[in-house]
């Protein structure tokens, strides 16, 4: 009951309608006011506030006329100026452009000198080359006939040599023919000379023969050499014309460049404002023309590097593929054995990856069933909230159906104040539950960071072994290619070893040098002349006729001796090459023993590093286990912190009966309060009949809005003439504008349009007079009307003032009924405490009480145990005080309950 009148009594602020016309009214209270006389003149004063508008668009209509007038001389003035400035701007262009064109011609004639100079250097220096060439021509000619004249008397001492050589053995056979010649017969001694001398001519011939045949052949090798030297020769001429037309196309151009130019210059000097961008654009191509020649010449010189670089390169790189296809080929059997080492350890590495993630599953299980059992434990405590607050609404509803009974009031009273007390335990219980379950949730999160680094690391390891199994795939495939080149080779050896073997056979099985050929041959030939001449002393004549086919058997033996003879160095040769590839091969396999080596090393840090990868993956199983650990304590005292708060709701369920006891008392306090009550009731009352429709309040509201409804109505007609009088300033505007334009057309109408205007004029006269009557009406009404308005106004201040002084005693008089039932509340509190003790003396005299500490050093323990959490509860309150300033009263009942004991 007293909280509703106590909010009727704070109503009474917001309920009066006063403050509204004071701020409506101060507005024209500095304007009327202020004024001293109030004879009004038959014209507006032009300070007037209703004049200030159209005052000010008269001024802006003046002003803009002004500002068209000003504007079109300062247009004309500024137009002047600018021609001014453009004549001598364009004075001062045409100056800058003849200087230039004399600059230009100028510079002009320099490139003229400057071309012929290198023009005539140019020929000179052609000259001199040409002069050059002709002494190395010259030379050339004299080395060549040197050349052949040696060549030709190394030939002809060759052929005396030989000739010589055959002259010898002819005397010799032929000494010999006649010495068994004058053994056998003298007779045929005749027909032996006839047959010599025919021997002689047909040997004559065959030489000769053979000259002729020597002489065609140096003739073709010679005409072979000229040949090859008029190639060169025509080659160079080739690229000299080339040079030569290249130099000349350039001198074309810039000879046509330079025509142009003057060209243009000439038409210049007739448009001279043309005359400087086109001479710009000109030296401009003349200036890339030179570069682009620049660049090109360093592009050709650059690419001829490249070239010449890129050939030794490539010697380079065919050696170095040589010696890597051997080294490989070497490799390819220590990288097969890795490979499967490597390839186990892969599997190693595998079954270990799948460890790891079963463990990670596990993990992540057990974290979604605590994760389960917190949501579990959130909706538990949100039930026992619930059934607490259900709990506290049925308590409430018995407490206000039994308010009659005295003896259950009390009890209810008592069980409310233990209620209370409980409550706050809970309290304290449920923010240590709270502070449990954030260390629970760091500790979680903690666990998500650890498994997330878990995952990035396993992650890593994955993507080392795919990098890993690409570089065994990338090797595979290496190996199979060293694999293909070296069959290849093989094959190539084996068919090279096939042909030395069929070599072999058909020289008998053993290696002859062409020495050794000769000598076997000459040994055949002495034996078989030998028993010729043995023979031959009997059949001369027979062995006579057979000489020629002999000479051309020799001849036959001789060419297959020579092709004998080149086969033999081919195969020399190619035994060269084989002994230059065993070597390489040898230096390939000293090659794959250094990367196996280098390969058996990275392998080693590769298991170093595996066994340290698998030492903290055994780190991090133990941290997991630790951890559980301590998921699984924390969960154990969170189960014995609810069975705690159990056993309290039982205690609380008990204490409910001792807080109704306590009510009753209160009950009684209340009903000496509720005189006072009523007396604030009847000053309220009173209050609300004055501001009914018979009272001075409500008739000084209906005064005061009639006069704001007057004042409204007055300031309309204010706004709406001034919006004329700017309405009219407007049209003037526009009829000047109009009027202008038909002067421009026909000045005659300017005589006829004045008189028409005075007689506007005085009719606006006559109307504004009309007007200003109605003002002076209008402001000896409002002078009247603000006059009562002041009366209202004090005699709504003085019952304003009376309301505040009501309302400021109304909380003093609430903070002392506060303290009243603080004081009784803590006097009865005192007396239920002392009977209390007194029955449980009684009862300690009587025998009725069993004492559970019979000892006096367990019954001081005890106390100074209640003194420390007495002194913890004291400080507990302090703190809330501070941190909830809102609940101070509560707090302070539950101090004076601390202090009671």
């Amino acid at each position: 009951m007293s909280d509703a009148q106590v909010e009727n009594l704070s109503s009474l602020k917001y309920d009066s309608p006063a403050p509204n016309p004071m701020q409506d009214s101060n507005q024209p209270k500095s304007f009327w006011l202020g004024k001293t006389s109030v004879q009004v003149p038959n014209v507006l004063d032009p300070d007037d506030a209703l004049m200030k508008r159209f005052q000010s668009a008269l001024k802006e209509h003046l002003l803009r006329l002004a500002n068209k007038l000003s504007e079109e001389i300062l247009d004309l003035e500024a137009a002047l100026k600018s021609t001014k400035k453009k004549h001598e701007e364009e004075s001062l262009q045409l100056y800058y452009v003849q200087q230039d064109i004399s600059q230009q011609q100028n510079t002009i004639e320099k490139y003229q000198n400057t071309l012929m100079k290198l023009t005539s250097l140019r020929e000179e220096k052609d000259q001199k080359i040409s002069n050059i060439k002709e002494l190395h021509k010259k030379a050339q000619k004299k080395m060549l006939e040197e050349k052949e004249k040696e060549d030709k008397l190394s030939h002809d001492l060759q052929k005396m040599t030989v000739l010589q050589n055959q002259f010898a053995d002819w005397e010799k056979e032929i000494k010999k023919c006649l010495i068994i010649s004058k053994k056998t017969c003298q007779k045929d001694a005749i027909l032996q000379q006839e047959l010599i001398t025919e021997k002689q001519r047909r040997d004559c011939i065959l030489f000769k023969l053979r000259e002729e045949v020597w002489k065609l052949e140096e003739e073709i090798a010679n005409l072979n050499e000229q040949v090859q030297l008029k190639l060169k020769e025509k080659v160079a001429t080739s690229q000299l014309v080339a040079d030569a037309n290249a130099d000349l196309e350039a001198l074309h151009r810039e000879h046509t460049n330079l025509c142009n130019a003057w060209n243009v210059v000439v038409l210049n000097i007739s448009k001279r404002d043309k005359i400087y961008d086109q001479l710009k654009e000109e030296r401009e191509k003349m200036h890339q023309s030179f570069n682009t020649l620049q660049t090109e010449i360093e592009k050709i010189k650059k690419e001829t590097l490249k070239e010449s670089e890129n050939n030794e390169n490539l010697t380079s790189l065919q050696s170095r593929i040589e010696d890597d296809i051997v080294i490989v080929s070497k490799t390819v059997t220590t990288g097969n054995t890795k490979i499967h080492n490597l390839e186990s350890e892969l599997i190693k590495i595998t079954k270990f990856g799948e460890q790891t993630l079963k463990e990670y599953n596990f993990a992540h299980a057990e974290y979604q069933n605590y994760l389960s059992k917190e949501e579990q434990i959130d909706k538990e405590l949100i039930k026992l909230m619930n059934w607490k607050m259900e709990q506290e609404n049925l308590i409430f509803d018995k407490l206000k159906e039994k308010v009659t009974h005295d003896k259950a009031a009390r009890y209810l009273n008592k069980l409310l104040m233990n209620t209370k007390k409980m409550i706050q335990e809970q309290e304290l219980l449920l923010v240590q539950v709270e502070n449990s379950y954030g260390k629970n949730l760091l500790e979680i999160a903690r666990l998500n960071t650890s498994i997330e680094n878990e995952k990035l690391e396993y992650q890593e390891l994955l993507q080392r072994n795919n990098e890993k199994e690409e570089d065994l795939s990338e090797l595979q495939k290496e190996i199979k290619k060293c694999d293909t080149v070296i069959e290849g080779k093989r094959m190539r050896i084996v068919t090279i070893n096939k042909t030395i073997e069929q070599i072999l056979e058909s020289k008998g099985g053993e290696e002859t040098n062409p020495q050794d050929l000769k000598i076997l041959t000459l040994e055949r030939n002495i034996q078989e002349t030998e028993q010729n001449n043995q023979k031959g002393q009997q059949f001369w004549l027979r062995q006579q006729r057979y000489m020629v086919i002999l000479s051309q058997q020799r001849d036959e033996q001789l060419q297959q001796l020579n092709i004998l003879n080149k086969e033999v160095m081919i195969m020399e040769q190619k035994n060269v090459k084989i002994q230059y590839q065993l070597e390489k091969f040898k230096k390939e396999d000293v090659n794959m023993d250094k990367t196996i080596n280098l390969l058996y090393q990275k392998l080693l840090q590769l298991n170093a590093n595996l066994a340290a990868q698998k030492e903290l993956s055994e780190e991090l199983e133990d941290k997991n286990c630790i951890k559980k650990n301590e998921y699984l304590m924390s969960l154990e005292n969170a189960e014995f912190d609810l069975v705690k708060l159990k056993s309290d709701l039982q205690v609380l369920i008990n204490e409910k009966v001792v807080l109704n006891e306590e009510l009753n008392a209160v009950q009684r306090e209340s009903l000496s309060w509720e005189k006072k009550v009523q007396i604030m009731e009847e000053t309220k009352k009173e209050i609300r009949n004055e501001q009914k429709s018979g009272g001075d309040i409500a008739l000084m509201k209906s005064e005061i809005h009639k006069m704001e409804m007057r004042l409204s109505h007055l300031k309309r007609a204010q706004e709406k003439l001034i919006n004329d009088m700017e309405f009219c300033v407007g049209r003037r505007d526009v009829i000047l504008n109009k009027v202008m334009g038909k002067l421009k057309k026909n000045p005659k109408e300017q005589q006829n349009q004045k008189i028409v205007f005075s007689k506007r004029i005085k009719d606006q006269k006559l109307q504004i007079k009309q007007i200003l009557k109605d003002i002076k009406q209008t402001e000896s009404n409002i002078l009247q009307s603000e006059e009562k308005m002041k009366e209202m106004l004090k005699e709504l201040d003085e019952k304003r003032q009376a309301l505040k002084e009501i309302e400021d005693i109304i909380p003093d008089i609430n903070q002392e009924i506060m303290k009243m039932d603080m004081l009784k509340s803590y006097k009865l509190k005192s007396l239920v405490f002392k009977q209390r003790k007194v029955k449980m003396l009684q009862d300690v005299k009587s025998g009725r009480y069993k004492m559970l500490f019979k000892n006096e050093a367990l019954l001081n323990d005890e106390l100074q145990n209640e003194r420390i959490l007495h002194s913890y509860l004291v400080h507990v309150m302090e703190q809330t005080k501070q941190d909830f300033p809102l609940l101070k009263n509560s707090i302070h009942k539950i101090m004076l309950t601390l202090q009671i004991l």
